[in-house]
C-alpha cells in the first residue's frame, strides 16, 4: 500500500497578512514525519484552525530569515515546551540560522524544556533518510535564501495481484522475495522478479522568495507538487525585479521548464487580494495545472 504524503497550507500571504491569508507556513506530513516548511507570524493559531497537532512537528525548514516567514517561530517554540514535547526538533535553513536562532531562542520562557538541534545548510542533500530525502539549493533573495525538495525514494512492491493469481500465500518468506531473494513453496522455487515492480519516487518542491533562476529550475525537476511564491501578477513586474520576487508567469515558467505535474501558486502581495483570478489567469496560458493556494487547504499525493 503506498503511503499518502498529506500537505497543508497554513499561511499563503506575503509580508503583510491578511484577513484571508497569514504569514507563509506549510506543514507536509508523511508517517510518522511531520515537516514544517517556515513559520510566519501565526503559525500555531493556523495548527488549530486546521485541527493539526504542532506537538508532532518533526522537522523545521526556513526558507530565509525574513519576519514574514520566520515570526512565528517563537511562540510555537514556547508553546512546545509548555505541552512537553518530548522529541527533538530538527531546524534546517541557511547561513545565519545559528545566529537568528540563538536571537529567538531568546525570546521566550521555558526554552530549557526542549531539545533543539539547528543545522545550517550547506550541502544540497541535507537529510537522507531510509524512505525520503530533503534536498536544498540557493535561491536569489538579497538574504541567504534556500528552495527545498522532499522526495519520497523508489521502493519496490510486491504485486498483490500477481501473488493472489500464483496462489502464494502470505507467509514470513514474502519479507524475502520483496528483498529480491528466490523462495521455495511447495517445491516450486518462485523468482522474485516476476512478482517486483518498481514504484516511482514522489516529489513536492517548496520555492519560496526568489527572483527567476536556473537554480529554481534545477530543484523542481519532475516535481508531482511544486508550491512556488507568485508575489505578483504581471502588471508588478517592476516590483518583482526590485524586490526580488516572482510574477506569475515566472512560476508558471518555471513549473513548465521543471516538468512539473501540479503547480500551487502562493505567498500572494495584499496588492492581489482583491482579485487573485488575475494571476491564475496569467499562469495558466504558460501552464495549465495552475491553482492558486488557499489557507487551509489540504491536499494529498
Amino acid at each position: 500500500m503506498t503511503e499518502k504524503i498529506k500537505l497543508t497550507f497554513l499561511g499563503t500571504g506575503s509580508a503583510i497578512p491578511t484577513a484571508r491569508r497569514n504569514h507563509p507556513a506549510m506543514l507536509l506530513q508523511f508517517k510518522d514525519e511531520n515537516i514544517l516548511v517556515d513559520c510566519g507570524e501565526g503559525t500555531q493559531r493556523q495548527f488549530r484552525k486546521a485541527k493539526l497537532n504542532p506537538c508532532k512537528i518533526t522537522k523545521i525548514l526556513i526558507t530565509h530569515w525574513h519576519g514574514d516567514h520566520t515570526l512565528g517561530l517563537p511562540g510555537l517554540l514556547q508553546t512546545l515546551a509548555l505541552n512537553s514535547y518530548n522529541k527533538t526538533l530538527k531546524i534546517y535553513g541557511p547561513k545565519g540560522t545559528k545566529r537568528f536562532m540563538q536571537l529567538y531562542l531568546g525570546l521566550f520562557i521555558h526554552r530549557e524544556k526542549i531539545n533543539i538541534q539547528v543545522h545550517e545548510v550547506t550541502t544540497e542533500k541535507p537529510v537522507d533518510q531510509k524512505e525520503f530525502s530533503i534536498q536544498a539549493k540557493e535561491m536569489k533573495h538579497g538574504t541567504p535564501t534556500l528552495a527545498y525538495a522532499f522526495i519520497i525514494k523508489e521502493k519496490n512492491r510486491l504485486d498483490k495481484n500477481k501473488l493472489k493469481k500464483m496462489k502464494i500465500p502470505n507467509s514470513p518468506l514474502l519479507s524475502k522475495l520483496a528483498k529480491g531473494k528466490t523462495i521455495t513453496i511447495n517445491n516450486k522455487k518462485i523468482d522474485p522478479k516476476k512478482l517486483i515492480y518498481a514504484e516511482p519516487q514522489r516529489k513536492i518542491t517548496f520555492i519560496m522568495d526568489t527572483v527567476f533562476t536556473p537554480s529554481a529550475i534545477a530543484i523542481a525537476k519532475d516535481s508531482d507538487i511544486l508550491i512556488c511564491e507568485s508575489t505578483y501578477n504581471n502588471q508588478g513586474k517592476d516590483f518583482a525585479k526590485q524586490y526580488l520576487h516572482l510574477t506569475s508567469t515566472q512560476a508558471a515558467t518555471i513549473a513548465k521548464k521543471s516538468n512539473s505535474k501540479k503547480l500551487f501558486l502562493t505567498h500572494l502581495s495584499q496588492r492581489n487580494e482583491a482579485n487573485p483570478k488575475i494571476i491564475l489567469s496569467e499562469a495558466k496560458q504558460i501552464f495549465k495545472e495552475t491553482e492558486i493556494a488557499e489557507d487551509l487547504l489540504q491536499v494529498e499525493i
